[in-house]
């Protein structure tokens, strides 16, 4: 191992992602928003209640607030690590996922790929984890890399086995894998599965069979609740290509990195040029949805290090897994930064932060809209099945005073955004740090007027 820029650069991009961790595992930072705060949610009822739901994405076609739209794996595994079903252990059970993803890939890739190489893509994986939070791509990106690291050593079936538990974690990230296992399967890959089949064939039936007997609601309402989800989500306007794959916050230029990955995969695989269609599909749609190809471009940056049928040597390898790294560890840096000043200028106890609602209901203020972490620290039945978090009770427009509790991250698109009352904060932290760090990242509320939108019909 002689100490150069691979070497250099890993050991600073580690050293970020374990203070990165640290943070995790010490302060409920950042505050849940987002699509990371559903899954975080269904994983803090089911902690305390042994039940998967949550009543801010309401697609039970029952009316109730059952989790049938999205694989149960991540939230049951967030769930099973919570120490003591809180909020707080929540982010330890985050941070124990991303410890553990960083030990499977060294035991998966170090032997092969060398320390440093192994590093950098341990690095580029934490930071990947680090933006994603709560979202069960953190969970489908292990997954799909130790796939990967069973194909190349021969273990075919495990690797069939990892695509079959994506369809439980990130169906979209399965449907991918899938595809890019069958445009990529040599001689190799076939002889492996022909002399593993007896064994390997039974044993991954038993595993899928034993997943669907432990489900605990019945398949056809989870194949509904998928297609009504696919169908909710791509009504949603909320953000471009520039926004999340060049601006891309903590990952800066995310995009271009996973433009130049699969760039350099499809001249050494042309067939991988076919995935094209479901690249764009499931990632550069409107709205875009970079976290389904993060797992895919795990796999392709791990590959490049693989001996490939087509290649222009090992040096682009080595510099696309440097880039990679470069820009994770700017992300990792800005992710820390921001968490940081959030700390510094507000406090970063989501208890403390219920003192406004509380104060509002003593006076007998009708409280409607709450931030999506209010479900992290309230039991399920005390919101309305709604897409915006909204407690029961909210009166109907002028029936009597109410206000919702508006996140500081969010209060940029309240039209009447002059009209709130923000929480009270450190006059001496400059504006600069909040627009470079984007470091509203606290439980601090802004109490607005009720927008009060119908309620959700049940189905």
């Amino acid at each position: 191992m002689r100490w150069g820029g691979d070497s250099a650069l890993a050991t600073l991009a580690l050293a970020l992602l374990a203070a990165r961790v640290a943070v995790f595992a010490a302060l409920p930072l950042p505050a849940p928003v987002g699509d990371g705060v559903l899954f975080a949610s269904v994983a803090q009822y089911h902690c305390a209640s042994g039940v998967f739901e949550t009543p801010i994405f309401p697609l039970d076609p029952t009316g109730a607030y059952r989790y049938v739209w999205h694989g149960i794996a991540w939230p049951g595994l967030l769930s099973l690590l919570n120490p003591d079903c809180s909020l707080q252990g929540g982010f330890i059970a985050l941070a124990i996922t991303m410890g553990l993803t960083a030990l499977a890939l060294a035991w998966g890739f170090g032997s092969r790929h060398g320390v440093w190489a192994t590093a950098l893509l341990i690095a580029v994986v934490g930071a990947l984890q680090a933006k994603l939070g709560f979202r069960p791509e953190t969970l489908a990106m292990p997954i799909a890399l130790l796939g990967h690291a069973w194909r190349v050593r021969g273990m075919a079936w495990a690797w069939v086995a990892s695509i079959g538990l994506l369809a439980w974690t990130q169906p979209t990230a399965c449907l991918l894998a899938a595809a890019h296992a069958l445009l990529t399967l040599d001689a190799h890959d076939q002889r492996a599965l022909w002399r593993g089949a007896p064994l390997g064939l039974p044993a991954v039936l038993a595993v899928q069979g034993l997943i669907v007997l432990a489900y605990p609601f019945p398949l056809a309402d989870l194949l509904a609740g998928l297609s009504q989800q696919g169908s909710q989500f791509a009504g949603r306007q909320d953000g471009g290509l520039l926004v999340y794959f060049v601006r891309s916050d903590f990952f800066p230029l995310l995009g271009l990195a996973m433009a130049g990955v699969f760039a350099l995969a499809c001249w050494r695989r042309p067939a991988l040029l076919l995935l094209l269609p479901l690249v764009a599909y499931f990632g550069l749609r409107v709205p875009p949805a970079w976290y389904n190809l993060a797992p895919l471009f795990v796999v392709l940056l791990a590959s490049l290090r693989d001996a490939p049928p087509r290649a222009p040597g090992p040096t682009a390898a080595r510099t696309t897994a440097l880039l990679c790294a470069l820009l994770a560890s700017a992300g990792l840096a800005q992710s820390l930064l921001r968490d940081g000043v959030s700390a510094w200028r507000e406090r970063p106890d989501a208890a403390a932060a219920l003192g406004p609602l509380r104060q509002l209901q003593d006076r007998g203020v009708a409280v409607c809209g709450v931030p999506p972490w209010l479900t992290l620290l309230r039991p399920a039945n005390a919101f309305e099945p709604a897409y915006e978090p909204r407690l029961k009770g909210c009166p109907p427009a002028g029936a009597r005073e109410a206000v919702d509790l508006v996140p500081m991250t969010a209060l940029h698109a309240r039209a009447d955004a002059d009209a709130c009352r923000l929480p009270p904060r450190r006059a001496d932290v400059p504006a600069a740090l909040d627009r470079l760090f984007r470091s509203g990242s606290g439980y601090g509320v802004a109490v607005c007027p009720a927008l009060r939108p119908p309620p959700i019909a049940p189905r």
